[in-house]
C-alpha cells in the first residue's frame, strides 16, 4: 500500500502532481484545511481515481472557524472546503470532541446542523499530543484506515490488468456454455496469475456490482478457488446503485409505446423481452443507477435469447432508442467480447459512445 502525504500549503500543486506520477499512490492523505492548493489536489485525485483521506487537525473547529470568518472562513467553505469535506472517502479526527463537531459542521461554526456532510469520521489520536496511545498503536489505526478506504472503494485502485481479468471472468462466469466463449490463452494467463491483492480487489469490486457469484464461477471454470472477502471491513456504499436484476417482463421507461410498437410490429414474446431489457438498462443509466449487473444482464439476454433481430431493432426505431443501444453494443463488445452475430445491430462508435463510457467509469462499472 502505498500513501501520499500532503501537509505543506507552502508546496506548489506542480510539485505535488510530479510527485504522485512518479510515485503512483494507492491513496493520498491530505493534512491541511483553508488550502487553495489542497483543493487542486483533491481535485486533480477525484480526475485520476484516487481516494483521498483528510486530516483536519482541529482547523475546522468554531474558534478556528470564527477567526476571520466573514473575509475569508466563509467564502472558502462555500467555494471549496465544504465539497472536499463531503467528498473525502475519510475523515481523521484526533479528539472525540472533534469527531462530534465534525458529524454536525454546518456554514456558521456556532450551530449544530442535523444534515452530516460526511458520515466518515474516524478517531484517531495524536501520539504527539496525547499519552493515550503510542506511536506505533497510532500507525496502525491509520494502516487500518487506509485499507478500509481501499477496501470501500476496490475499483478505484484496480489496474489494467485487474479489470481486464474481471471482464474474463465474467464472461465466462456468464456463459451457458464455457467452450464457446473463445477466452485466449493470454486472458486464461493473466487470471490465474493474479495476486491475492489483485483477487481481493475483483472481489470486492464483484460484489458490490453485484456479479460476485459469476465472477466466482468463472474462476471455478478455470479451476480457481479464490480467497473469500466474508469479513472485510468496509464503510457503507455511498453511491444510489442498483444492483438487482434487470425485470424482464416490465419495463420502467416507455412502457405503453413499447405495448404498442410491439404490437404495430408483431414482435413475438421473446422480443418484447429483449426490448424490455433493454429499456431497463436505459433507464437505469439516465438514473444514475447503473450496475456491473445490469451490463451482465443485458449481455446474457443478448447473447442467450432466440429473437428476432430485426423486430426488436424495428421498435428500438420507433422508440427513438436505437442509436443509444448502438452505443452500449460497442461497450459490451470492447468489455465483455460481444460478437457481431449476437449484436440485433451494428455498433457504434462515436462521441455519444464515448460519453456513455465516461459515464460508466464514473460510476466504477468499467
Amino acid at each position: 500500500m502505498k500513501v501520499l502525504h500532503y501537509n505543506n500549503t507552502a508546496q506548489s500543486f506542480k510539485a505535488f502532481k510530479l510527485k504522485a506520477l512518479n510515485e503512483k499512490p494507492d491513496i493520498v492523505h491530505i493534512h491541511v484545511c483553508w488550502s487553495w492548493t489542497a483543493w487542486r489536489v483533491m481535485l486533480w485525485c477525484r480526475n485520476h481515481l484516487k481516494p483521498v483521506v483528510i486530516s483536519p487537525g482541529k482547523q475546522l473547529m468554531p474558534w478556528n472557524v470564527l477567526r476571520n470568518y466573514w473575509l475569508c472562513k466563509m467564502p472558502k467553505l462555500l467555494i471549496f472546503q465544504r465539497w472536499m469535506i463531503k467528498n473525502a472517502h475519510a475523515i481523521v479526527a484526533v479528539t472525540e470532541q472533534e469527531q462530534q463537531h465534525l458529524l454536525k459542521i454546518g456554514i456558521y461554526p456556532l450551530l449544530e446542523y442535523n444534515d452530516t456532510w460526511n458520515d466518515r469520521v474516524v478517531l484517531i489520536p495524536d501520539a504527539r499530543y496525547t499519552n493515550k496511545i503510542s506511536e506505533e498503536d497510532m500507525n496502525l489505526l491509520y494502516l487500518k484506515l487506509y485499507q478500509k478506504v481501499l477496501d470501500s472503494h476496490s475499483f478505484m485502485v484496480m489496474s489494467k490488468d485487474d479489470k481486464l481479468a474481471e471482464n474474463t471472468l465474467l464472461r465466462l462466469g456468464l456463459s451457458q456454455d464455457p467452450e464457446s466463449q473463445g477466452i485466449s490463452l493470454e486472458d486464461a494467463e493473466r487470471v490465474r496469475s493474479l495476486s491475492e491483492d489483485s483477487w481481493r480487489k475483483i472481489l470486492l469490486h464483484a460484489d458490490e456490482e453485484g456479479v460476485l457469484q459469476e465472477i466466482r464461477q468463472g474462476a471455478s471454470l478455470l479451476q480457481i478457488a479464490p480467497q473469500t472477502i466474508a469479513g472485510i471491513d468496509r464503510f457503507p456504499a455511498r453511491s444510489k446503485k442498483n444492483n438487482h436484476p434487470l425485470p424482464e417482463d416490465k419495463a420502467l421507461l416507455k412502457p405503453f409505446l413499447l405495448k404498442e410498437y410491439s404490437e404495430e410490429k408483431h414482435a413475438g414474446d421473446a422480443d418484447v423481452r429483449v426490448c424490455t431489457v433493454i429499456l431497463n438498462f436505459i433507464h437505469e443509466m439516465q438514473k444514475g443507477t447503473l450496475s456491473r449487473r445490469h451490463v451482465a444482464d443485458l449481455y446474457s439476454t443478448l447473447r442467450f435469447t432466440d429473437y428476432n433481430e430485426r423486430k426488436v431493432t424495428d421498435v428500438l426505431q420507433l422508440l427513438k432508442e436505437r442509436k443509444t443501444l448502438a452505443r452500449i453494443l460497442q461497450i459490451l463488445h470492447e468489455s465483455l467480447g460481444l460478437e457481431e452475430g449476437f449484436m440485433p445491430m451494428e455498433a457504434k462508435n462515436d462521441r455519444g459512445t464515448r460519453k456513455i463510457k465516461k459515464l460508466l467509469y464514473k460510476a466504477n462499472i468499467q
